[in-house]
């Protein structure tokens, strides 16, 4: 099903000064990505591609995102692990097979490709993302 390790989302709390943290430690520069560049409205970050390795820094400032929801019960901290598929139908059918629940009933397509998630309940605690790549 997953082809590789895309990535992980890691929740901030302040955008502007983990950003500068994670470039100054990984010598790349971020690229900002706004609203449209996220499966969900409210969502905001930073996108550092770490020798093909993805880090997403992601934040919020809007209550009733499940990232705000995140930070305000755990605080900073993994949010997502991200994995590429083939397929996303064929993935998300997959892990619901699996026992696992989808969060979406249909898949999110937008510029970013398709995706669907996995409750964290069913992952130890962290949401997977599936994401099949424009």
């Amino acid at each position: 099903m997953a082809l590789a390790i895309n990535g992980v989302n890691i929740a901030v709390k302040d955008l502007a000064a983990a950003t500068e943290k994670y470039e100054q430690l990984f010598g790349v520069k971020g690229e900002y990505v706004g609203e449209g560049g996220f499966a969900f409205p409210g969502l905001k970050g930073t996108r550092l591609d770490i020798g093909g390795f993805v880090v997403n820094l992601i934040t919020s400032d809007v209550e009733d995102t499940s990232v705000s929801r995140f930070l305000e019960r755990k605080g900073e901290g993994l949010f997502l692990l991200s994995v590429k598929v083939n397929d996303i139908d064929k993935a998300v059918q997959a892990v619901s097979e699996q026992g696992m629940s989808p969060l979406l009933e249909k898949s999110a397509r937008g510029s970013y490709g398709a995706v669907n998630f996995v409750h964290p309940r069913d992952m130890n605690g962290v949401q997977l993302e599936l994401i099949e790549l424009p």
